[in-house]
């Protein structure tokens, strides 16, 4: 019996390609009229391409067609167990991202387990999102227990921080965020201070997980200031100790001379206290280094003298403007804060000719003596005479002229005069009356013990007297 003719459905033929290389295509149409018209590079998948068209058209359903592959048997079978234990294709995919995370650690001298060990050990899952604002507001909350000046200070060096965008996180500010804050200020002063602050700021921000680490610590160096610090002249210094001496009976005499020959702070002489000063030194335990350094500042001759004629009772009221009435007195051109700090210390360190022992006893360090202090007065006798303006000095000194303002003291009436007075017109009235202001008026009162007519009570009267 004759083999029945097969017929043929399918095509298999080759060509060439522009580049020069060979193809193979397989053509023909399905029995439901679908042509097929496929191209591969390799001839091997190309019959079995056309081999498994040809079962299909024939009716042979295949379960598992054979694949060809360069796998071994272990291989295929470790290749089937990774796609069951992945849950998924791709798994080409995964492994490319795991060998580049691989070569991304190696590249850092360290190994994807080291990578993701140095990750666990740093991450924290619970820090935060927080704005600025509401950092900031928190964190000047907690500062308890702080001078005013500082914590004006934290607020003014905040405050910058919040102008560019107060509602960013605090984890979101850069590097170059500061650097942009702080390249508007010139003065190496200034971005020290700004800096400082934003340190400490960032610093209890990781403490509390708003955010990872202190930007500041990436920031540049800053150069080093090394200009010299403002000083009073001699004949200043002369002008300042005649002013503190003749201005209202010498209230200032014995602070000025603590902080002139003494070289304290002058956040030092505010905390100062009576019971600190013996007859041969001054123990500083407040101030701004309060909580860092206790000293024992020696007491000099010439400050024996002033301290003799002058105890110390601790600042006197209204020191800050007494102050500014001292340093009118003084024509000086140029006045930091702590200029008659810098005075002292100018003229202590050529004095002893050791810079240690000056650091030490001003409470501050031998560098920023060598830096600030060194051969800024020249002339060995004004210093010599600097050390001998005690009090008789300056009395004796005839040639020396301070301008002081003229202190103009009311004359009060009596205490029955008083109290008529201010039951007769208001208050206001009263006290032009007298030649004072209403405020001293009614202090005067309170002291003197008048009783004091109910607040609005010339109003009443007044709307009485129209009715």
């Amino acid at each position: 019996m004759a083999r029945p003719k097969k017929v043929i459905v399918f095509k298999l033929s080759s060509f060439k390609n522009r580049g020069g290389t060979k193809s193979w295509r397989v053509t023909g149409t399905k029995p439901d009229g679908t042509r097929v018209r496929q191209n591969y590079s390799d001839k091997s998948e190309a019959v079995q391409a056309m081999a498994d068209l040809e079962a299909d058209a024939a009716g042979r359903p295949e379960h598992r067609r054979a694949l060809r592959t360069s796998l071994t048997v272990e291989q295929l079978a470790d290749a089937e167990a990774a796609i069951q234990h992945w849950g998924g294709d791709g798994i080409s995919k995964v492994v490319a991202h795991y060998k580049a995370l691989e070569r991304r650690a190696l590249a850092k001298g360290a190994s994807l387990d080291d990578a993701f060990a140095f990750f666990e050990a740093r991450f924290r899952s619970e820090t935060k999102a927080i704005s600025i604002l509401n950092a900031r507001t928190e964190f000047l909350a907690s500062r308890i227990g702080i001078e005013e000046s500082t914590r004006q200070n934290y607020e003014g060096s905040l405050k910058l921080l919040l102008k560019p965008d107060p509602n960013k996180h605090v984890h979101a500010v850069r590097v170059s965020d500061l650097e942009k804050i702080l390249s508007r200020f010139t003065n190496i002063s200034s971005r020290r201070s700004h800096r400082r602050i934003f340190s400490i700021f960032f610093n209890w921000c990781v403490r509390h997980h708003y955010c990872m680490e202190d930007p500041c610590k990436r920031l540049d160096k800053l150069p080093k200031d090394t200009s010299k610090i403002a000083i009073l002249s001699f004949d200043e210094v002369k002008r300042l100790l005649s002013a503190a001496l003749r201005y209202q009976d010498g209230a200032t005499a014995a602070a000025v001379a603590i902080s002139l020959f003494g070289g304290l702070r002058p956040s030092e002489v505010a905390d100062l206290k009576e019971e600190d000063i013996t007859a041969e030194r001054i123990r500083v335990t407040g101030g701004k280094l309060r909580r860092t350094l206790k000293r024992s500042v020696p007491i000099p001759p010439v400050l024996a003298a002033w301290l003799k004629l002058y105890p110390f009772k601790g600042l006197p009221a209204g020191w800050n403007y007494k102050l500014k009435v001292l340093k009118a007195a003084t024509g000086a051109k140029r006045w930091v804060p702590d200029i008659i700090r810098h005075t002292s210390i100018t003229f202590q360190a050529e004095r002893d000719k050791d810079e240690g022992l000056t650091a030490f006893n001003c409470g501050t360090s031998k560098a920023m003596i060598d830096r600030h202090y060194r051969n800024t007065v020249d002339d060995l006798k004004l210093i010599d005479q600097f050390w001998k303006l005690s009090p008789d000095v300056i009395q004796a000194d005839k040639k020396l002229r301070v301008t002081l303002p003229v202190q103009e003291r009311a004359t009060w009436p009596s205490k029955a005069e008083l109290s008529r007075l201010v039951w007769s017109k208001p208050m206001m009235h009263a006290a032009k009356e007298i030649g004072v202001s209403d405020v001293a008026l009614k202090k005067r009162c309170v002291r003197l013990g008048v009783q004091l007519p109910k607040r609005g009570q010339w109003i009443s009267r007044s709307k009485e007297n129209c009715s």
